[in-house]
């Protein structure tokens, strides 16, 4: 993400954090801080099967 974009996503923290290359790490806005997460990179027939699974085990 470019500074330029940063800007305009979260014109409210001063700094734009360093990127990060690793695949599923992303930065979280909460309030005025940010957050590097880490994220499921599915496809959607993997995010499917999980909404699937997921909904079938609270049952």
């Amino acid at each position: 993400m470019t500074t330029r974009t940063w800007n305009q996503l979260a014109p409210h923290i001063a700094s734009t954090p360093k990127g990060n290359t690793h695949p599923g790490r992303v930065h979280v806005i909460q309030g005025w801080n940010t957050h590097h997460t880490q994220v499921l990179l599915l496809t959607d027939v993997e995010a499917a099967a999980w909404v699937a699974a997921t909904a079938a085990g609270e049952n």
